[in-house]
C-alpha cells in the first residue's frame, strides 16, 4: 500500500485562522456533543479516537468509564491531547501512528471513531478497513465529516457572486463550499454512504448543524439577542439531524459486515 501525503506535524493554528462567528462556534461544540453522546449509548468498553487533536472527547468518555485511547500522527497534537488530560485527570492511552496502519490487534476494541478528520487522511479506504479490522464482531465505527454539499454550500453557490461584489461577508474570498487545501476528498452525502465498503453496514446517519458559514447567517446570529440566537441554532439543528444530505456535518454509525443487527446497550 502506498501513502501520499500524511501531515506529521499538524498543528492547532492549521485549522482555522480568524474570526469565530457564533454558527461555526456552535457547530464545533455541537458535533463534540454528538459524537459523545453517540459513542457513550454503545457498549462501554474500549474506544479508540483516530485523528484525536487535542481528545477533547476522549477526555469525557474517559470521565464516563470508557478505557480511552488516541492515535494522531502529529506529535504536537498529541501534546495537546497530554495536557487535556492531565487538566482533566483523565485516563487516556496516546499513541502515535496513521489511521491507514493502526497497531491494534484485529477485534481488540470496542468502537473506533474519527471527528471531522477522515477527509485529511491519505487513504480514507485504507482507514475504513484498519477500522473494521480492529472493532470487534459487536463493535461500532463512528464517522463525523463535514459535508460540502449541504444547505449552506448550496445555497451560497447562488448568494456567491453578491457576497463577492459587496464583501459583506468574511468567507467571500474561501465561501464554505471549497475544499481545503489539505483535504484529501470532498465529504458529502452519497460519499458517505460509500465508506463502508465490503466490511461495514451502515447502521445509522444523522446531520449536526445548518447553513454554517452562509453568507450573513453568522454576523445575524452575533447581532440578535444571545437567547434568539440559540435557540435559533439549536431548531437548525433539529431540522438537520433528520436530513444529513443538507446538514453541515454528517455522523454515521458503522458494523462489521458479519454482525447481526441488535440493539445497543
Amino acid at each position: 500500500m502506498t501513502l501520499h501525503q500524511v501531515d506529521t506535524e499538524y498543528q492547532f493554528d492549521h485549522v482555522m485562522t480568524g474570526e469565530i462567528l457564533p454558527d461555526l462556534d456552535f457547530l464545533w461544540n455541537r458535533m463534540t456533543d454528538a459524537t459523545v453522546e453517540t459513542v457513550a449509548g454503545l457498549r462501554k468498553g474500549r474506544v479508540l479516537d483516530v485523528g484525536s487533536g487535542a481528545s477533547k472527547e476522549l477526555v469525557r468518555l474517559a470521565s464516563m468509564g470508557w478505557e480511552a485511547w488516541a492515535v494522531d500522527p502529529s506529535a504536537h497534537m498529541l501534546g495537546m491531547s497530554q495536557m487535556t488530560g492531565d487538566d482533566a485527570r483523565a485516563s487516556i492511552k496516546l499513541v502515535r501512528a496513521i489511521g491507514e496502519r493502526l497497531p491494534f490487534a484485529d477485534g481488540s476494541l470496542d468502537v473506533v471513531y474519527c471527528q471531522a478528520a477522515l477527509d485529511h487522511f491519505a487513504d480514507r479506504h485504507a482507514f475504513m478497513s484498519e477500522a473494521a479490522r480492529i472493532v470487534k464482531p459487536t463493535g461500532r465505527v463512528v464517522i463525523s465529516l463535514n459535508n460540502f454539499e449541504g444547505l449552506a454550500c448550496k445555497l451560497g453557490r447562488r448568494l456567491h457572486p453578491l457576497a463577492k461584489a459587496t464583501r459583506l461577508h468574511h468567507c467571500a474570498d474561501w465561501p464554505c463550499w471549497n475544499i481545503p487545501p489539505d483535504h484529501t476528498f470532498k465529504g458529502d452525502w452519497p460519499l458517505v454512504k460509500t465508506l463502508g465498503g465490503d466490511n461495514l453496514v451502515l447502521e445509522e446517519a444523522y446531520g449536526v448543524s445548518l447553513l454554517c458559514m452562509l453568507y450573513g447567517w453568522g454576523h445575524l446570529l452575533r447581532l440578535l439577542p444571545q437567547g434568539i440566537a440559540t435557540r435559533l441554532l439549536h431548531t437548525a439543528d433539529r431540522i438537520a439531524h433528520s436530513r444529513p444530505a443538507l446538514s453541515d456535518v454528517i455522523v454515521s454509525v458503522w458494523r462489521p459486515v458479519s454482525q447481526p443487527e441488535i440493539a445497543a446497550s
